[in-house]
């Protein structure tokens, strides 16, 4: 195996990542119930995504060049992120990757990598149940 090749190549590179993306966003997640948590226009969005995952899977860099530090965490404190808000991010980006060109057996890897930055993002939790029910 070639260690210079990156995981982003190796997923497909921006022939699997710009339909994949534009698949999640423009289509998939538009219909959701987290659009309103977006823009109306989801250019920037899509662009900073793709940024961020082809620096993020080993790529060339223009994400740090452009928007710094990812703080991913820190971007996403503004947006009530619930569990189900998560499950539903990555119900979305899951029903892409099938419809995606990322090889079939980096996709299970690629959704358990996402599926954990997706919990991380979680900062609303429901509150515990009373006692008396």
């Amino acid at each position: 195996m070639n260690d210079s090749i990156s995981d982003y190549d190796r997923l497909g590179g921006d022939a699997a990542f710009e339909p994949l993306l534009r698949d999640f966003y423009f289509t998939r997640l538009a219909a959701s119930p987290l659009a309103s948590l977006f823009p109306p226009d989801l250019d920037e969005t899509y662009r900073k995504q793709l940024a961020f995952q082809r620096m993020y899977w080993g790529g060339r860099d223009d994400y740090t060049p452009w928007r710094g530090h990812p703080r991913m965490r820190a971007r996403h404190l503004p947006f009530p992120i619930d569990p189900a808000a998560a499950a539903t991010w990555m119900a979305c980006m899951s029903a892409a990757v099938i419809d995606s060109a990322i090889p079939p057996e980096w996709r299970e890897p690629f959704l358990a990598r996402l599926n954990l930055i997706a919990q991380a993002m979680i900062n609303q939790h429901a509150p515990p149940a009373s006692p008396l029910g």
